[in-house]
């Protein structure tokens, strides 16, 4: 029985194993690099793929520059990558052709060309392949080394919206929101910027939740916008951080809570958001939902100020001035109330002519 179990056994493993007898290169190579239910060999697809690639197949001269560049079964050769990429592109490969334009625009290899970029990009991104669409939507919308022109980057961008990706349908929603390259629609804006949020790109949940804060293009409602903002915030926006921090605090849309305004407020500053690192300095100093501490709160202001924040710069200035947190030292306050007041402080511009009235 122990037999016949351990032979049932092998025979099993045996037949788990593909066969590739009769298969051609160009077969072989795809077994081996997908892996066939078993995970890829990638030492065995090389020289399988090499084979194929050599007898021009499209996709297997693209395999073996991706194993090449990698280094899968091999040792990595950015060079030896792009000409079997650049080979299966002349072909018309779409994912190859992207990734020669990618190594054009990076300058990966060669000279950093951006026209023979967006020839390649072009070229995928006419087949609709979303990642080249997506570059020509950043070239021309930045003018990165063309023209700027906005209509041409609309045209591109829409491709890989209605591909689902989620940075592309962000960006043609912010197109339609200011008219730029299309005619401005408040509806089409906010309806791609609402597909981006809910395929969970947290830029987009910032900027729905703002627009449902502000009124724009929506009906005002505060319990919604808490609704997307707190979608960025959780994935670490710390743009979203910082303002659902300053909703806690001021009870916006949510119940106001000291403590848990500090604790997004933290979050944010930890990231050198600068309005947040201004913010929490403010509570350390007033003891709201954390332990006053003048200390922590000198060390935050010091922080924003660095950032050229004109509360931080003349509250920290006041603090030297007083020794509250900080060894006194009335000529770096003084420094800091008049950097306050050069970035806009009336606070500081007012003190500093009490002074000098005095």
């Amino acid at each position: 029985m122990i037999k016949l179990i351990l032979a049932a056994a092998a025979a099993a493993a045996f037949a788990a194993v593909p066969s590739f007898a009769g298969d051609t290169a160009e077969e072989t190579c795809y077994r081996y690099f997908d892996g066939n239910g078993a995970g890829p060999d990638y030492t065995e697809a090389l020289s399988h793929c090499r084979e194929a690639a050599e007898q021009g197949k499209a996709r297997a001269q693209y395999l073996l520059g991706q194993m090449i560049e990698n280094g899968k079964g091999t040792a990595a050769d950015q060079a030896g990558a792009l000409e079997w990429y650049s080979k299966a592109a002349d072909q018309g490969y779409v994912t190859a052709e992207a990734v020669v334009g990618a190594f054009y625009f990076k300058g990966v290899v060669v000279k950093q060309d951006t026209a023979e970029a967006v020839k390649w990009f072009k070229k995928a991104a006419g087949k609709g392949e979303p990642t080249s669409a997506l570059a020509l939507f950043n070239i021309y919308a930045y003018g990165n080394g063309v023209t700027q022109d906005y209509a041409e980057a609309a045209k591109w961008v829409r491709i890989a919206a209605d591909k689902e990706v989620p940075a592309a349908e962000a960006a043609l929603g912010t197109l339609y929101l200011n008219g730029l390259g299309v005619s401005e629609d408040n509806e089409e804006g906010l309806k791609w910027i609402r597909k981006a949020s809910e395929h969970g790109l947290p830029q987009a949940q910032y900027a729905l939740g703002l627009a449902y804060l502000n009124g724009q293009a929506v009906k005002q409602d505060y319990s919604e916008g808490v609704k997307w903002i707190s979608k960025a915030a959780e994935q670490g926006y710390a743009d979203a951080q910082a303002d659902l921090g300053s909703l806690y605090y001021s009870g916006t849309g949510v119940r106001q809570d000291d403590a848990e305004a500090a604790k997004w407020l933290l979050k944010a500053a930890d990231q050198g958001n600068a309005d947040a690192q201004e913010a929490i300095g403010t509570l350390y100093f007033t003891g709201s939902g954390v332990k006053e501490d003048y200390a922590e709160a000198a060390r935050w202001f010091t922080k924003a100020a660095e950032q050229d924040k004109p509360d931080a710069e003349f509250t920290l200035g006041r603090m030297y001035l007083k020794g509250a947190g900080v060894k006194q030292d009335a000529a770096a306050g003084e420094k800091l109330i008049r950097e306050a007041a050069e970035h806009g402080s009336e606070e500081a511009k007012a003190y500093l002519k009490e002074l000098s009235g005095k």
